[in-house]
């Protein structure tokens, strides 16, 4: 794919933040994979109350974010990839508010202190809401 039609995909479809937010699930999911115990730090204590391990979170991860990519590589190309996009976004939310919320409850808890992943992870929640409804627009247009 050529570096200007990738720009264009990208930038001028109105794309960039579903883009974004599938790297961020994939780059969460290899950081994850890698050799070593990533969960063991302290500010993924949730994670690790909540009995999950980096392959519980890095499988699952690695799933939707892969389809998510796939989905906005075929987006155009194929008539149901809007509805794609709308379950990746709303998968994607709804993960990255759990993921915000795993890193925001020892704070709201007072076991620990407040974390900068609790907001960053937020506000990807955010665009995936809002990456869902440019989908369902785009879906209703595809209908015309």
């Amino acid at each position: 794919m050529p570096l200007r039609h990738f720009a264009a995909t990208l930038i001028e479809h109105g794309r960039a933040t579903e883009w974004v937010t599938s790297a961020v699930l994939l780059g969460f999911a290899i950081v994850l994979a890698l050799p070593g115990d990533t969960l063991s730090g302290p500010g993924f204590r949730t994670f690790r109350d909540l009995g999950l391990d980096e392959v519980a979170l890095a499988v699952p991860l690695t799933l939707i974010g892969g389809i998510r990519v796939a989905a906005l590589l075929i987006n155009g190309n194929w008539r149901r990839s809007p509805e794609l996009r709308i379950g990746g976004a709303v998968l994607g939310a709804l993960i990255f508010g759990l993921i915000s919320c795993a890193f925001g409850w020892p704070y709201l808890t007072g076991v620990g202190t407040a974390s900068t992943a609790a907001s960053t992870y937020s506000v990807l929640a955010l665009s995936d809401v809002l990456s869902a409804y440019r989908s369902g627009a785009d879906a209703r247009l595809a209908r015309i």
